[in-house]
């Protein structure tokens, strides 16, 4: 079976004669490589993201293990100590207040940045758990008498070098979350990004065996019910979505679909506006239909221009190769 591009569906849905002219020869102009120069940079500030969030959330992790270590230093202190005088008691309670208030800050920051509100709930409970285990060792940690413990010192050493490590680590975390909270602001991204096709992480190309149609969308995210593939448009905004690219994203939709799972709706994002297309059972068909149109053309069948519009055939890549081009 004849495979087709989503990219190629696009151009024929936009003209079939252009299409079939492109396939001939190789085009370029300053438009294309404005457009294709924009879609590496998306991809190299999406790839960013992934990896910026990644990081972060292994700092984060490192930072939890090293705070309960210090704790686990701090409680195997007060164990091996043959006496517990409310001072020495009173600083390890301090310290162990300290590391559970970290980690009451680590999740409340987490939360708040979280784009999943669903994440976001679940975190509010951990938050409350760590908060109130810190208030209740902090209440503790008043000494009563000032008693001198040399014994204590290498455990509270030990302890408080761990938890400065846990600090940096946290800094570091907060820093790099900050860094590609910045990023989801330039660039529009709200959801979680489950592919991204373009950049430094390009991601595969996704294949439908049934349909005979290959892709790579400019980028995915997944959201509450499926994933939303979204197809970013370089140049002017027009007056609604265009024909050729709605069906594009319908390939989008139909390949993302079959790779990772439902797929409720795709986005067009143009310069000014965003479209928001229900992939529905009407798309669908159409999808199959236009699919059938294209590989019936591949096989041999004659290409004409399918439109009457002049502003159409000046703006074409292809107008000088194009027999049938309007003036």
């Amino acid at each position: 079976m004849a495979s087709v591009s989503a990219a190629d569906l696009e151009r024929f849905c936009y003209c079939p004669l252009s299409w079939h002219l492109g396939r001939q020869t190789e085009v370029r102009s300053e438009a294309l490589e404005r457009g294709s120069g924009r879609h590496s940079e998306l991809g190299a500030e999406l790839d960013g993201i992934v990896q910026g969030e990644r990081k972060a959330g292994r700092l984060e992790r490192f930072a939890v293990w090293t705070a309960i270590l210090a704790t686990a230093m701090a409680l195997l202190g007060a164990m091996l100590l043959s006496t517990f005088d409310p001072v020495l008691m009173g600083q390890l309670m301090s310290i162990m207040a300290l590391m559970w208030l970290l980690m009451a800050s680590i999740i409340l920051y987490r939360s708040a940045s979280a784009p999943n509100p669903v994440l976001a709930g679940r975190r509010e409970w951990w938050i409350a758990l760590f908060a109130a285990l810190g208030m209740a060792t902090a209440f503790n940690a008043v000494p009563v008498l000032d008693v001198r413990q040399e014994q204590a010192l290498a455990y509270q050493a030990v302890s408080v070098i761990i938890l400065l490590l846990s600090c940096l680590c946290l800094y570091a975390s907060n820093h790099m979350a900050e860094k590609v909270r910045r990023s989801r602001e330039r660039t529009g991204v709200s959801a979680e990004i489950a592919y991204v096709g373009e950049g430094t992480g390009q991601g595969e190309v996704l294949h439908s065996s049934t349909l005979g149609l290959s892709g790579r969308p400019d980028y995915v995210m997944e959201v509450e019910g499926g994933f939303v593939p979204v197809e970013v448009k370089a140049g002017r905004t027009p007056r609604g979505p265009l024909f050729s690219h709605i069906l594009q994203l319908a390939a989008y939709c139909q390949l993302v679909e079959e790779a990772h799972g439902p797929v409720p709706y795709g986005i067009i994002r143009y310069d000014k506006r965003e479209d928001v297309i229900v992939f529905d059972d009407r798309l669908r068909a159409l999808l199959r239909s236009k699919l059938d149109e294209v590989k019936e053309h591949m096989d041999g069948a004659a290409v004409h221009r399918s439109h009457d519009r002049p502003g159409k055939c000046r703006s074409c890549s292809r107008r000088e190769l194009c027999p049938e081009r309007l003036e």
